[in-house]
């Protein structure tokens, strides 16, 4: 990081390098095609199954109309399935289906191979310190 360089300017360049790169390796190589967005959401929905639709939003730090066209996105591709909350009628849980499973395993394969990509050559010492500094400058963000 150069010395008048601002942090969040830094991060966000790499972020847009990644998103770039991450777009591009996924249309080229995955079967099913998702957005980055999409592919993040999937995520979030496997790793926790059904969901609030309501908590999905928040998660993704989009409003409501926008996670909403991205669930039906993932729906109408028969990745994501949506049910009615038995404990809340008004809400909808969200999970994944078996070929949302297999997408996910996928796009997991194409982001692991891009990563080992981008760190090749880089001592495993230095990507261990940045992810720790990663985290922790994440937590401390959290907590602001």
């Amino acid at each position: 990081m150069k010395k008048d360089e601002l942090l969040g300017s830094l991060v966000g360049k790499l972020r847009n390098k990644l998103h770039r790169l991450m777009k591009q390796r996924y249309a080229l190589e995955a079967e099913t095609k998702l957005t980055v967005e999409e592919f993040m959401l999937l995520c979030m929905i496997n790793a926790k199954t059904d969901q609030i639709l309501r908590n999905i939003a928040i998660a993704t730090g989009k409003n409501k109309s926008v996670a909403m066209r991205m669930i039906d996105s993932l729906e109408a591709k028969g990745l994501a399935l949506r049910t009615v909350n038995p404990e809340d009628r008004r809400e909808n849980l969200l999970s994944i289906t078996p070929k949302g499973e297999e997408t996910l395993r996928q796009y997991q394969e194409i982001e692991k191979k891009l990563s080992k990509e981008l760190t090749e050559g880089i001592p495993a010492e230095k990507i261990a310190v940045f992810l720790e500094v990663a985290d922790l400058l994440s937590k401390k963000a959290d907590s602001m």
